[in-house]
């Protein structure tokens, strides 16, 4: 059955649509010309076509309110809903020294380039010889670093040049939905519950980028972990102490449930005792990707340098145990500069490269950095 039911919220098909209009016409003058060539049969498939997009976009309303399924500007309006603003693109900037004539004036908006084609547009206007604030025209990633930005595009009579002394505030590529969708997740978390979400909430918390809590309530082992036994993996602590990671165990832990892993801490409870807390630290599985794209937009500024950086942020936010899913990556490119991809390979550090996922046990996690992302265009590179 159509519409809102008990398992959600169900659209009608197309087919069902023009079905019913058709019976119900047969029925009020039996014998119509319901052929796809006749005007009866032309003018009930552009009605049946119309309510269903009706339906369709109930559809998108209904599932508007589904962080998982939600997407575009409904996944931004959730976030608001709960206080977690989406994470937008931000532009890179820079100061410049000018010469020139004193006094010239610099006009708003005028425009400047860097070594590697990305322009820079003024913040405001300002006379010769004052310092510039300059904005890439390109929100992403754009590297700023001192002495990239020299050449004058918009020519100005008694502005002879520019001087970059320090380095720039390199900007950031937007949060990808998927991005976002894990922040939120991992966030909310906080107010659930049970041992497992609250503890993973409250790790992630303290700044472990990984944390996965295993809590095996059967009465028999389950890969690996024993039976009535609570396992906690976490990625590369960082500034994160063993204490630390104990203390939110032992805290959000049930009472008297024993813990598992490789790795423990002791930490004293409320009543004064010392508790030897168990956990495990997975390791670090270095991931390698090449890829050649070509570029369907003149618009590439930045394109390179927010494709490598939106690879290194989907594949460092996996959790450990996450596959790195070879399909997935191509969402991660195309989106900047229309990217056709004509290539991607993956593989662990070292090893052959190919098209098949990356299988992960839940003690490992993945790790990649820009040098290990080979980029080319059209077969040379960047």
């Amino acid at each position: 059955m159509a519409g809102l039911t008990s398992g959600g919220f169900i659209p009608e098909t197309y087919d069902s649509i023009k079905q019913r209009i058709e019976g119900k016409l047969e029925v009020f003058n039996p014998g119509f010309d319901f052929s796809p060539d006749s005007p009866d049969g032309q003018m009930i498939g552009i009605m049946a076509f119309e309510i269903y997009q009706a339906w369709q976009q109930l559809s998108k309303v209904y599932d508007s309110y589904n962080p998982q399924v939600a997407t575009g500007a409904a996944l931004r309006n959730l976030g608001l809903i709960t206080g977690l603003p989406y994470g937008v693109a931000e532009r890179s900037q820079a100061t410049l020294e000018t010469q020139g004539t004193t006094g010239t004036i610099i006009p708003k908006q005028s425009i400047l380039v860097d070594s590697d084609g990305n322009e820079f547009y003024t913040a405001f206007e300002v006379a010769v010889p004052s310092n510039l604030t300059v904005v890439a025209s390109v929100a992403g990633a754009i590297p700023v670093p001192a002495g990239t930005i020299t050449s004058i595009r918009t020519p100005i009579a008694g502005w002879s040049g520019v001087t970059q002394t320090t380095d720039g505030v390199e900007g950031s590529p937007a949060m990808s939905e998927q991005q976002y969708k894990n922040y939120r997740q991992r966030t909310v978390m906080r107010n659930y519950t049970s041992v497992a979400d609250t503890m993973q909430a409250r790790l992630i918390e303290l700044g472990l980028g990984q944390a996965i809590v295993v809590n095996n309530s059967s009465t028999a082992p389950v890969n690996g972990v024993p039976a009535n036994t609570i396992h906690v993996t976490v990625g590369e602590p960082g500034v994160v102490t063993d204490e630390e990671i104990a203390r939110v165990i032992l805290e959000t832990n049930a009472l008297g449930c024993p813990t598992y892993g490789s790795d423990s801490a002791a930490v004293v409870d409320s009543q004064g005792y010392s508790q030897t807390i168990n956990f495990s630290k997975a390791v670090e599985q270095k991931i390698e990707v090449t890829l050649d794209v070509t570029y369907l937009s003149e618009n590439t500024a930045g394109a390179n340098v927010n494709i490598i950086t939106s690879l290194r942020q989907h594949i460092n936010n996996l959790k450990s145990g996450e596959d790195v899913i070879w399909s997935r990556l191509f969402a991660y490119v195309t989106p900047f500069a229309e990217a056709q991809i004509n290539t991607i390979t993956i593989a662990e550090f070292g090893q052959s490269h190919g098209t098949t996922n990356i299988t992960l046990t839940n003690s490992q996690f993945a790790s990649i950095t820009d040098a290990d992302i080979t980029l080319t265009v059209d077969g040379n590179p960047i």
